[in-house]
């Protein structure tokens, strides 16, 4: 059965529909304007020491976390004042004049301050234009910290422009001092990435030698590990033989130079069929397929190399 609709309201001759464009804004700026006064405001956050009144309406609106704190059965979702600890009160700040504004100035120096705050207490609109932000500022001096940073702070779409960015301009990326800081693990993880792409076949034993020559007392215990992800076995025999015997960090490593010497080997003779070449210079028993061009009598370009 269908429902029976209430008929349209008549309009009077006489009505005038007024609407004035500009009042929701008015209203919003009035309420920006009453955040000045304590006693009209509903609510007084509390960062780091700063206070700052505002109104529950306004915060629920913008941000899940408050809408979530101010609906439910909280104690706070009726208390005059409410603690946030671990914020950062400039960011909150920042926030807070968006939430009355909607504008927000982002540069290099609060971005990171930004994003982190806004994905504490859950305001989308800005954690979307600080990862807009980031991904437009990427260059080789930063993609690496922007890269972590994204993965910290549960920003997919940062990280992986990030990811992107590192393997189109790996050779750039490890010329700069974020490099040189990364952790062994991060940067195992890096060199494991088979679309890295280089120009010169060496670049990335050369990375490696350059973090380990940032800090070499704690770090040369992970050379041999690092240089097996630096397809050595796809380098030039004159390259590898230079490193034998000019490199001192590979030369007062016993495991470095047997891998270095290993990886000459592989390059000169050609595998048994029963071989297969892993990265790195590492055997795997794999009685099918060709043995890979980059032991075939010469170093060939690793499959990282740009076309």
């Amino acid at each position: 059965r269908r429902g029976i609709s209430a008929p349209p309201r008549a309009q009077n001759v006489d009505d005038f529909d007024f609407c004035l464009p500009s009042h929701a804004q008015g209203v919003l700026e009035g309420l920006q304007r009453l955040r000045t006064n304590p006693k009209l405001a509903d609510v007084t956050l509390v960062a780091g020491g700063r206070e700052f009144p505002c109104h529950r309406g306004v915060l629920a609106l913008c941000s899940h976390y408050f809408h979530a704190m101010f609906s439910g059965d909280f104690a706070e979702s009726i208390a005059a004042r409410v603690e946030l600890k671990e914020v950062d009160p400039g960011a909150l700040e920042m926030l807070l004049d968006f939430a009355y504004t909607g504008k927000v100035t982002i540069n290099q120096g609060n971005v990171e301050g930004l994003m982190r705050t806004s994905s504490q207490l859950h305001f989308p609109t800005i954690q979307k234009v600080c990862s807009r932000y980031l991904r437009q500022q990427m260059d080789a001096t930063n993609c690496l910290g922007i890269c972590e940073f994204g993965e910290s702070h549960g920003c997919p779409e940062v990280s992986s422009k990030a990811w992107s960015f590192l393997q189109e301009n790996f050779e750039a990326v490890s010329l700069q001092e974020e490099f040189l800081q990364l952790s062994k693990e991060r940067l195992a993880t890096y060199l494991s990435n088979d679309q890295l792409q280089v120009q010169e076949e060496q670049s990335l034993a050369e990375a490696v030698l350059r973090w380990v020559r940032h800090d070499p007392g704690p770090r040369a215990q992970f050379l041999p590990e690092l240089l097996e992800l630096a397809h050595l076995v796809s380098l030039p025999d004159q390259y590898l033989q230079n490193l034998l015997a000019t490199e001192p960090l590979v030369r007062d490593s016993d495991a470095s130079k047997a891998l270095v010497a290993r990886s000459r080997a592989m390059v000169c003779t050609p595998c048994p069929k029963s071989h297969a070449l892993r990265r790195g210079g590492r055997l795997s028993s794999e009685p099918d397929g060709p043995a890979p061009a980059s032991v075939r009598g010469r170093a060939m370009p690793v499959p990282r190399r740009t076309p």
